[in-house]
């Protein structure tokens, strides 16, 4: 009987270590293709991936022997669970693992933002030193909106205890994992964080529900002028909605860490137009989806994952 597992993606050395101990046969190929990975799978016991592939209906009913998928971060999106589950297959995700880089990182895109830091750097690199113009703003009581309050929206509730915030959480869960890790915050209605948040962190994953969540009208209902930052999913937000606020200052600056297509070699000429648009902008930082990506989390999240798969 066949112990394959198929490892798709860059993993900490611990993962594969782990995986040769408890006598499994790794086939590591961090740039499969979907294509190698549907002729490769038919006898695999375990798959562990990213964001990189989709396993879909396809590579599903091509795994005939699958035991179990594991997703090394949070969000399975790119993954049929129903499937997969309706053929016992174990499907677990590794949140936990990145959550506290997540908060972090958001916390950072913030308080660049909120103190012209990449602004002022980028002035100074031209021969400028600008200061009245890159007076900052203080997050110490400002009131913090979190949109989706699971593992990453409660992890940066937690980085912000230190500035004396209000946090206004709102999920469509009442029972999110967030109320019960950070019960200091008040749980409210999407209303009342467009009315009083001053700053606002989305933290949702990417279902058809919540595609395109932040859009034209959801930027129009704000009336604090907030900063905005996005950790999550590109498909969340609508990144023409987001140049338009923006651009019509309804809101101060944005930052995030994700776009709605980050494969920057397939732009066709409006994404090209839109993305250039929104980094010609002062207000506007962007960094290329490493909010997730420290090296703690490298190692955490491939612990948890083999916890959960029940591997160690």
């Amino acid at each position: 009987m066949s112990n394959k597992v198929i490892v798709t993606a860059a993993v900490h050395p611990f993962l594969l270590a782990t995986l040769e101990q408890k006598g499994f046969e790794i086939c590591y190929e961090p740039t499969m293709s979907y294509d190698q990975l549907s002729l490769q799978i038919s006898d695999a016991i375990g798959l562990i991936v990213t964001t990189r592939l989709k396993i879909d209906s396809k590579i599903i009913e091509a795994a005939k022997a699958l035991k179990w998928i594991g997703r090394l971060g949070s969000g399975m999106e790119l993954i049929d669970t129903e499937l997969a589950e309706s053929k016992g297959i174990l499907c677990v995700s590794s949140p936990e693992g990145n959550c506290t880089a997540v908060g972090e990182h958001s916390l950072g895109l913030l308080l660049n933002l909120m103190h012209r830091i990449h602004q002022a750097y980028g002035e100074i690199k031209m021969g400028q030193w600008i200061r009245d113009e890159n007076r900052g703003d203080e997050l110490t009581g400002k009131k913090v909106g979190i949109i989706g309050f699971g593992h990453t929206g409660s992890a940066f509730a937690k980085v912000l205890t230190g500035f004396g915030v209000t946090i206004l959480a709102h999920d469509i869960h009442p029972g999110a994992l967030g109320f019960q890790q950070f019960p200091q915050a008040k749980m409210v209605q999407l209303e009342t964080i467009q009315q009083e948040a001053e700053v606002i962190s989305l933290h949702l994953p990417l279902t058809t529900l919540t595609k395109h969540f932040a859009n034209t009208r959801f930027f129009e209902q704000l009336k604090q002028q907030p900063y905005f930052i996005s950790t999550c999913r590109g498909g969340v937000t609508s990144n023409q909605a987001l140049l338009e606020a923006l651009q019509h200052q309804l809101i101060r600056g944005a930052g995030l860490d994700v776009l709605e297509n980050e494969r920057l070699d397939s732009y066709h000429q409006a994404e090209k137009t839109n993305l250039e648009a929104l980094m010609a902008l002062p207000n506007f930082i962007l960094t290329p989806h490493i909010a997730g990506y420290s090296h703690e989390a490298y190692y955490k999240m491939s612990k948890i994952l083999l916890e959960k798969l029940g591997v160690i």
